[in-house]
């Protein structure tokens, strides 16, 4: 997700996949052959990424044209919307989960 917002939306960037598998419709999953340490090593190198392209740009830069942002005169989100969109994204995420273990162990709060 944070390659999708960060790398190839605000950068522009070309990412081999900017929907995180095969096209917009598809999901992302974890193939069979993917390790606990592959998947965890590979986060930790988006996190970086993400760190390098933050630190030390403007809120508000706005996004560069070309990646998921067009140049065709529709206004591209700055840094600043970018980042509270991705963490929205992980709020949202972090509640299924939470809804999950509620119903795992019955437990709430």
């Amino acid at each position: 997700m944070e390659q999708r917002w960060l790398r190839w939306g605000f950068r522009a960037e070309q990412v081999s996949a900017p929907w995180g598998d095969r096209g917009p419709a598809d999901r992302w999953y974890v193939g069979p052959q993917e390790t606990a340490a592959e998947l965890l090593a590979a986060l930790h190198a988006g996190g970086k990424h993400t760190r390098a392209i933050v630190s030390g740009t403007p809120l508000s830069t706005v996004a560069a044209p070309g990646g998921r942002f067009p140049d065709d005169g529709t206004p591209r989100p700055t840094l600043g919307w970018i980042l509270f969109h991705v963490l929205q994204e992980y709020a949202r995420h972090a509640g299924h989960l939470d809804i999950v273990r509620e119903l795992t162990d019955g437990v709430t709060g």
